[in-house]
């Protein structure tokens, strides 16, 4: 009788210290969710343990706590969506049909990270250079200063054969050490082949090389109107760690752009559809809080 009235006492002990501890750590999320707040509000941190850090070195400090390291994307109101921006060294699959942003989004991602020395390479398969190099312009941001520097690389290479993209891929990443990568697009990589299984093939060994090469990617995939599937080839969504999907939805008697994340590993990312805006200057803005209530098709 002694020995369960002993055995009981303890694991009353034992729940009551477990019972504290978990106490314990709700508040510490609840504190870690006011100063979330402040972060995706661009406010001060005036208290706690974040008291005088940036937003910037705050979400590098969140990450490391979380083992998961987060690159910043620079679109106002995205990384709110992804717990802070995606996965370091992750290839993201960004798909839409024409007009939906995806090159603007993708060169900003590229912006933002040249302003923080995190040099980029944007691969332009599609545009010439100097298209490129306007685009960019037109949103006020400073292209030519950071191209100059060597934080900022924009290829246009020749189609002449696979290998020799791949070639000029690691060539570009190689010459200004970058961290950040955009390919603009994949769905140009099909005019190499005739047959459907070497381009699947093809695009399953461009996935492999991006991730041995250590960068944060975005691959810009193109999809035709009123199409369901995410890729050209059915493919690329597979070998991405990531899938953002742009719409272009039509509501009333206008049209609206829109993002969804349809998957992003090691993230708990909305699900939900969110209306975004192409501003000049600046670029994209995605509103967070708010949501489009059409099928997105």
């Amino acid at each position: 009788m002694a020995e369960e009235i002993q055995l009981k006492f303890h694991e009353d002990a034992e729940k009551k210290k477990l019972h504290e501890q978990l106490e314990e750590h709700h508040k510490k999320l609840e504190g870690i969710k006011k100063d979330a707040e402040l972060l995706f509000r661009n406010e001060t941190f005036r208290s706690g343990e974040f008291q005088g850090l940036t937003k910037r070195e705050v979400e590098i400090k969140v990450s490391s706590e979380t083992d998961v390291i987060r690159v910043h994307t620079g679109i106002e109101g995205f990384d709110e969506l992804i717990e802070g921006g995606i996965p370091e060294k992750s290839v993201v699959l960004l798909t839409g049909m024409t007009g939906t942003g995806k090159s603007i989004f993708a060169m900003e991602f590229l912006i933002d990270g040249a302003l923080h020395n995190e040099p980029g390479v944007y691969i332009s398969l599609q545009e010439s250079l100097e298209e490129t190099m306007n685009q960019m312009r037109f949103f006020g941001w400073p292209v030519d200063k950071l191209a100059e520097e060597g934080k900022l690389l924009i290829v246009q290479p020749e189609l002449y054969n696979f290998d020799g993209l791949l070639t000029t891929i690691e060539d570009s990443i190689d010459r200004v050490g970058a961290k950040r990568l955009v390919i603009d697009s994949i769905s140009i990589i099909g005019m190499y082949f005739e047959e459907p299984f070497k381009i699947r093939k093809s695009l399953l060994d461009l996935g492999q090389m991006l991730k041995k090469l250590g960068c944060t990617t975005l691959a810009i995939s193109e999809v035709g109107e009123g199409e369901v599937e995410l890729s050209a080839y059915g493919v690329e969504e597979y070998v991405s760690d990531g899938v953002v999907v742009l719409y272009y939805i039509k509501k009333g008697g206008m049209f609206l752009r829109a993002v969804t994340i349809r998957k992003l590993r090691s993230t708990r990312h909305s699900t939900k559809i969110h209306p975004i805006e192409i501003k000049r200057p600046g670029g994209i803005v995605v509103y967070p809080s708010e949501e489009v209530f059409s099928e997105a098709g």
